[in-house]
This record gives C-alpha cells, structure tokens and sequence, in this order.
C-alpha cells in the first residue's frame, strides 16, 4: 500500500499543486495503516491505548515542520532534515499526553496546530525554476516503505505509548518536504508544509474518533467514519482557504 500512497501523492502535487499535495498528505496514509496492525496484531485496547501518544506525537511532528519552514531558507534539505528531526525527538521526550483525558489531549493538540499555523513562515512569491531527479517517485516509494516497516515491527518492544508517538513520524512529511525544496525551492516546501499543518485539524479528529469509536464499532466501520470525516474536514479547509485568498 505504501508505495502506492506516496507515488500517488507526489502525482497529486505535481498535477495541482503543493497546497493540494500537503492536504492529502496530511490524511492518516501512515498512521491509519499503523494503528491497524497494532490493532490486528496486539488488540483493540492497545490501540486505543496508543493514542493519547499519537497526540504527543503529532505536537512533535507539528514542531518538526514548524522548524523545517524555518531553517528551510537558510540551509540545504539534508541539513534542514536532520535538526528537524532532533527538535521531534526532543519535543517527543519532553510532552506526554500519556496520563491526561483523552478530550483535554484533543484540544491541546488541535490547539498547537492553530499557533503553529499562527506563526509559520510566509512563502516567497519568487520563481525558482524546477529541477529533474531520475527515478525520484521510486526513491521515496522505498523510503516511506522502510520507514513504516520498520516502526511496525519494533511495537511490541516500545509499548502502546511510545508506538503511539512514532506513529505520525514524519515519513511522507520528510520526503515530501526534502524532494520539493531541492526540486522546487524553499518556497515550494513552504507551502507543501503549511497545507500539511493545516491537514492536521482533520488527522487530528480522525485520531480522537477512532478512540470513541473503537470500543462500540467494529475496527473497520470506525476506520471508515474517521476517514470520511477527516476528508470532509480537509474539503471544508481547502475550500475556506481558496476563498480568503
């Protein structure tokens, strides 16, 4: 599934535009699939259980690509990348939702999304000519594969907790961030980042629902509810945001 995703994103946003690609992006194609198997594999109370971490993860993530915005301008992709990552790694080890109300978690984190999109950087309206990179697609089809492989087989040995904080890693976020600023800019990545962060008020709820949800319905009629509500959140969004401009 995961190739398909991210192949289907990176089309998304060369056919229109970045604001569209950082909203489609921002939909639970990574955090969906993860707490499924965590469901699948270990139940439905240790998914629920790794919630409250996803949150904790998900301010983590919003301070990886309120950083990312940035140092964007200032320093390469590579660069950029990893003090991002250090800064969600540090955010990760300080915050915890962990032991408060699911509902309060809610509201901090959909409140965080609110400054952080406050505070972001505004992109530049200067053109920056577009690069070629052979074979890019394919590239960030294997890395986004890796990534949740790799954060799937370790959850038995992180708990429900810190499973639920690596869940929104930012694995589609970094590649598309990374690959647009060298191909497009610092600018083009801005506005890939900002569209995601604005995405995160739907991912958010889809989280939040799925944490009701799950003890009454089944796992797939839960996922189902969340997702179509997380749509119509980011549909309300993008067309909100296309009437202001």
């Amino acid at each position: 599934m995961m190739p398909l995703v991210i192949g289907l994103i990176t089309l998304v946003s060369r056919r229109w535009g970045n604001k569209t690609g950082g909203l489609i992006a921002s939909m639970p194609w990574i955090a969906g699939p993860i707490l499924l198997f965590f469901i699948l594999e270990q139940g439905k109370a240790f998914g629920i259980r790794s919630i409250p971490g996803i949150f904790t993860g998900i301010v983590s993530l919003l301070c990886f690509i309120y950083c990312y915005a940035r140092l964007a301008r200032r320093f390469n992709g590579i660069t950029t990348l990893l003090i991002s990552y250090v800064v969600y790694a540090g955010v990760a080890l300080v915050v915890s939702f962990d032991r408060l109300n699911l509902f309060i978690s809610y509201f901090i984190t959909m409140s965080c999304i609110g400054l952080v999109l406050t505070l972001f950087p505004v992109a530049s309206q200067q053109q920056v000519p577009t690069k070629r990179l052979p074979y890019d697609i394919v590239i960030r089809m294997v890395i986004a594969t890796l990534f949740v492989v790799l954060i799937t087989q370790i959850a038995a040995m992180l708990g429900p907790t810190w499973s639920g904080i690596l869940t929104p890693f930012p694995i589609i976020t970094s590649i598309l961030a990374i690959f647009t600023q060298y191909l497009q800019g610092s600018s083009a990545a801005i506005i890939t980042l900002r569209s995601t962060v604005m995405g995160m008020f739907g991912f958010t709820t889809f989280l939040f629902l799925q944490a009701l949800l799950l003890p009454m319905l089944s796992l797939g009629v839960s996922l189902f509810i969340g997702l179509i509500i997380n749509g119509f959140i980011n549909f309300l969004l993008y067309k909100l945001t296309s009437r202001i401009r």
